[in-house]
């Protein structure tokens, strides 16, 4: 899919401590960014579908109840569940956390390990922001070899009120020592677009975990990254002549 974007993120802003990480550049901000975790940097939904069908297996929904949950895709659990039986969403809550502690670890997307040791390389500082418990997402990140490589993570339970709001993302970027103008937020669901847009980010669809039907909702939205390696052409490659470039 072509993607319409000028370069992203320009290597010669930043600048680098003798530890690998990075120090706001001479005008007082340097370019960095923030990712999703879930669907963006690893393939969990597969893990997230089994242990949602244990829970519907054990309270008796319908498939209006995994439809529901499909389309809440990005919120935090308590809230997913609010909207599928909010007169009991505490134990499908209880009942999802008990088998999704015994699934084991998501898969990394292809492609995502060379996209961070990339940016790291470049100096660009990086951070996850999560609807997830973060020490989930903690875990999963030094499971993946990946932990390393972000120096802000934030959880749903680090910063009220969560995404959709623009508070965990400006929470990152505060720490990360960014301006909005500099950075740059990477996820895959429709709750990722909101936050970006809520809070005034430049926003990047990470679309390599998405089906076609889950693709189709997004046609409208401008800055796609078919594969991890788009990203980092994006973020990488300096523009054209004209400012733009496209990523086939």
């Amino acid at each position: 899919m072509a993607t319409d974007s000028e370069s992203l993120l320009r290597p010669s802003r930043l600048s680098n401590r003798p530890n690998g990480h990075t120090t706001p550049g001479h005008n007082g901000h340097s370019r960095g960014l923030i990712f999703d975790f879930d669907g963006t940097l690893v393939d969990s939904y597969p893990l997230i579908e089994e242990a949602f069908a244990h829970v519907m297996r054990t309270h008796r929904l319908d498939e209006v109840a995994r439809l529901l949950f499909r389309q809440s895709r990005g919120l935090p659990l308590p809230e997913q569940m609010k909207l599928i039986a909010p007169q009991m969403w505490e134990e499908l809550v209880e009942t999802y956390r008990s088998v999704d502690n015994q699934l084991g670890h998501a898969r990394v997307f292809r492609g995502i390990p060379t996209l961070v040791r990339r940016l790291r390389q470049a100096g660009a500082p990086m951070g996850v922001v999560s609807c997830k418990r973060r020490a989930l997402v903690e875990a999963e990140l030094e499971a993946a070899g990946l932990r390393s490589y972000f120096d802000v993570v934030i959880g749903f339970e680090d910063v009220t009120p969560p995404k959709p709001a623009p508070d965990p993302l400006l929470a990152a970027i505060a720490r990360l020592g960014l301006s909005r103008s500099a950075a740059v937020y990477v996820g895959d669901s429709m709750v990722d677009l909101k936050t970006g847009r809520a809070a005034r980010v430049r926003t990047v669809l990470a679309a390599w975990g998405l089906s076609p039907e889950f693709r189709a909702a997004f046609r409208r939205h401008r800055l796609w990254a078919t594969r991890p390696s788009e990203m980092l052409s994006l973020v990488l490659t300096p523009p054209n002549g004209n400012g733009h470039k496209r990523a086939a």
